[in-house]
């Protein structure tokens, strides 16, 4: 994977981060340098799971997965041998691990607790929540043993980075997944999601089911 220059991170940080006011009409536009604003926040990301990772192999060794609660997954779409970008990985942070033995795989459907949050701005200083499963948009309500309603997708139906992320899942694992708008939406508006948007999602893996397997009802 190649080095990130930290001159241009720091002159991508230096650009203005706070929403800009239309003269004419006085409304805020919190989309101003969307994509600068976005590649930072994303390589400051990618930077926090880097140094943390590269600590615990430092103090542990071959036992840092045990010490560590960042992962870098790269795409699954590039094979191994291939040179990779940044923007061709994704940090991932655990905030809770499951017990569960196996992982999904393309082919298969998941059931997930999940929600998704584009980068903060003035008038969403906690990030927009741009899609969720469940009825709540409420991340207790999301994620609650008791009101949490999973959604069931087809991993081979969903975003690249998504699908990255879930096929290294196991059951119970909760990960907050930052996704490069390469991974992701790519550079046009999807919806309520600007072009050029690093998605924040937030995903709990309840299960999964092979191809072919009619998933159970859930209770």
């Amino acid at each position: 994977m190649k080095k990130i220059f930290y001159p241009l991170l720091l002159l991508l940080a230096l650009l203005p981060a706070v929403t800009a006011c239309d003269e004419e009409s006085g409304e805020i536009n919190e989309y101003a340098n969307w994509k600068a604003r976005n590649d930072a926040a994303f390589a400051t990301r990618l930077d926090e799971a880097k140094t943390a990772i590269a600590e615990a192999r430092n103090q542990y060794g071959d036992a840092w997965e045990d010490h560590c609660d960042w992962r870098i997954l790269r795409t699954y779409l590039l094979p191994e041998s291939a040179e990779a970008k940044s923007t061709d990985s994704i940090p991932v942070q655990i905030l809770e691990r499951g017990t569960g033995s196996g992982c999904p795989l393309y082919t298969d459907s998941v059931r997930v607790n999940f929600l998704v949050r584009l980068l903060p701005t003035e008038l969403h200083p906690e990030g927009e929540i741009v899609s969720h499963s469940g009825y709540s948009n409420e991340p207790e309500d999301i994620f609650s043993k008791d009101f949490g309603i999973p959604s069931i997708l087809l991993v081979s139906n969903t975003i690249e980075g998504f699908t990255t992320a879930v096929m290294s899942m196991h059951i119970g694992d909760r990960w907050r997944v930052f996704i490069p708008w390469s991974l992701g939406y790519g550079a046009s508006t999807a919806s309520v999601i600007p072009g050029y948007s690093m998605l924040e999602y937030e995903i709990q893996l309840k299960s999964y089911y092979r191809k072919g397997t009619v998933p159970d009802r859930w209770n």
